[in-house]
């Protein structure tokens, strides 16, 4: 038998390098798009509560610019809002489960004042620095290095309106 012209120049269909970048590519694309979606997803919990927060903040702390929310986390979870008045005054609302407790800056330690504060004591190198709710009132939270042993971190609670020390806990083992 003989094979027709057409039968024996017959190519399979193959993948060229254009097809191979365009498939890459948009699997590529496919795992981008997945990623962002997943990381929104997750993270939209917490987003809620923050806006959320920044809202009471608003509107029970009588706030009208927020610069920051964060939450506070040891004894209970703590929203903690900072922002400006109407009339220009800073304040950090605090709010708990039951109450919102409005703290104005001007009649407590600014954040760059406890950090002056913590220096002039502690040899450490503070790795963190925030706003925090301890033992029924408003505090500093600062986590440092001891400078003895780096592995060694120490949590110290102070006093938001005299930066005065209230608990001391060494976090060993991490």
């Amino acid at each position: 038998m003989n094979m027709s012209r057409s039968e024996g120049k017959r190519v399979l269909p193959s993948f060229t390098l254009g097809r191979w970048l365009f498939i890459i590519s948009g699997f590529i694309l496919f795992l981008i798009v997945s990623f962002v979606l997943y990381v929104r997803s997750a993270d939209s919990d917490y987003r809620r509560a923050e806006n959320e927060a920044i809202r009471i903040g608003k509107a029970q702390g009588e706030l009208v610019n927020v610069f920051e929310a964060v939450r506070h986390t040891w004894q209970g979870n703590v929203w903690i809002v900072t922002g400006e008045d109407a009339g220009g005054e800073r304040w950090t609302v605090f709010e708990l489960e039951n109450e919102i407790v409005r703290k104005k800056a001007s009649e407590n330690l600014t954040e760059e004042q406890m950090l002056a504060k913590f220096a002039a004591a502690h040899t450490g190198k503070p790795i963190r620095i925030m706003p925090a709710w301890f033992n029924g009132q408003p505090a500093w939270e600062i986590r440092y290095r001891n400078e003895g042993d780096e592995r060694l971190q120490s949590l110290d609670f102070y006093s938001f309106e005299d930066g005065s020390l209230i608990r001391t806990y060494v976090l060993s083992n991490l």
